[in-house]
């Protein structure tokens, strides 16, 4: 599942979500982001891979990074460089990455699974979440 995180009318990263239905709490899912300048005049050379292991934990949901040179994202012509975790770590692009996943977790519909809820097909095919029992605090965004 993929969409693109925006700050206003403007695009800040694509995402990709990728998990096994109904296996969120026994192997998690991972986001995979292209962050950097979207548009006619940007190039691949101005957007990095930054990826992110996800659980849902007893105490909520929680991203942790990893290398995106061994992701899928790493191969994508819309990209111009993987970051190792090293590189995310302590820099300003881990504060980044945090918020837009942060974002896509409480503002994308199709990945109620993610946050405990059990998606399930009605006669009209919507999506019903079946709200995780435990409610947890998020960090507010800056």
């Amino acid at each position: 599942m993929w969409g693109l995180a925006s700050e206003g009318d403007t695009a800040v990263a694509a995402y990709y979500v990728h998990w096994t239905p109904g296996h969120v709490g026994d192997r998690g899912a991972n986001l995979d982001l292209i962050v950097g300048t979207w548009g006619e005049n940007a190039h691949s050379n101005d957007r990095s891979a930054v990826a992110l292991a996800y659980r849902l934990t007893e105490t909520g949901p929680a991203f942790m990074v990893i290398d995106a040179k061994d992701r899928p994202v790493a191969d994508s012509t819309l990209v111009g460089y993987a970051l190792d975790r090293d590189e995310v770590i302590g820099f300003p692009i881990a504060e980044r990455a945090f918020a837009i996943a942060d974002e896509v977790l409480a503002g994308d519909d199709r990945i109620v699974e993610l946050l405990g809820g059990v998606v399930r097909e009605r006669r009209d095919r919507s999506i019903v979440p079946n709200w995780f029992a435990k409610p947890w605090k998020r960090k507010p965004l800056r």
